[in-house]
């Protein structure tokens, strides 16, 4: 019953960003991507907050930055389901996130396609032209520079369903960093496969822990080369928390002779 409640909540809180996030790019041009963002940020925390809630569902977050975030950064992060976005989100409250996300995700889903579509993310089409995808990253780098947003992306490309770390694509950041240099934040999740479908999310809901943590903080790069280098260490540190997190369950589970209690949640986290 509780789950049930939780993803009902869940509907009606995009639903209601959706009319409000309409009415304000609609009818006030002037402030609309003002209003977008708050409601972008009280949206997605609130869906997380309810499916706290009532769903069971948790978010373990840990900083291991020694820095001080600053306005501005992009988000380097691994991807196992849409629920990043909300998560990411939940992780940084003080700044705006605008996601590299593929562009199937600009219709069809109450709330979040307007919010991705008219709210100055970049839609890629994975199938489609460079030129495209190109324009795209340029466009949301100079809103960023204009702009107190921080770009986040995922450079796997597309989504882990089993949870491993894929290896990282660096076309996406190469063109943002060089329309935009942005000191980088490297974050790790974990969890999101085992919701990503909407059986799984049903059948997992409660008890799933979705673990998040902020690993290191990159100064913006001066040369081409170091962007790659870049999200080599970016991809091989999230790799190593990943599956030190999946180690830390298998362990538990050879303790207790069974498989990992749903309700289980890291001491790594």
């Amino acid at each position: 019953m509780g789950i049930l409640i939780a993803l009902l909540g869940v509907l009606l809180i995009l639903c209601v960003c959706d009319v409000r996030m309409r009415l304000a790019y609609y009818l006030d041009r002037r402030h609309r991507f003002a209003v977008m963002s708050r409601m972008q940020n009280w949206g997605l925390r609130v869906i997380v907050a309810v499916v706290k809630a009532y769903g069971g569902f948790r978010v373990r977050l840990q900083n291991r930055l020694q820095a001080t975030l600053p306005e501005r950064f992009l988000i380097l992060s691994n991807h196992q389901s849409l629920v990043d976005i909300a998560v990411l989100a939940y992780a940084f409250p003080r700044h705006n996130v605008r996601f590299v996300a593929k562009k199937e995700l600009g219709r069809g889903l109450p709330g979040i396609s307007f919010m991705l579509s008219h709210g100055r993310h970049a839609l890629i089409d994975r199938r489609g032209g460079f030129r495209e995808t190109r324009a795209e990253l340029i466009r949301l780098a100079r809103f960023s520079r204009r702009h107190p947003v921080c770009p986040a992306v995922f450079p796997e490309g597309t989504r882990s369903r089993e949870g491993r770390v894929r290896k990282f694509h660096s076309a996406a950041v190469r063109t943002i960093m060089t329309h935009h240099p942005l000191p980088a934040v490297s974050v790790a999740v974990d969890g999101g496969y085992r919701i990503a479908r909407l059986g799984n999310l049903i059948r997992n809901l409660r008890g799933c822990v979705y673990r998040v943590r902020l690993l290191s903080l990159y100064p913006p790069p001066d040369q081409r080369g170091d962007v790659q280098a870049m999200l080599e260490r970016a991809h091989d540190e999230i790799e190593r928390q990943v599956n030190k997190w999946k180690r830390s369950e298998r362990q538990r589970s050879r303790n207790t002779g069974g498989p990992r209690s749903r309700s289980w949640e890291s001491p790594y986290c």
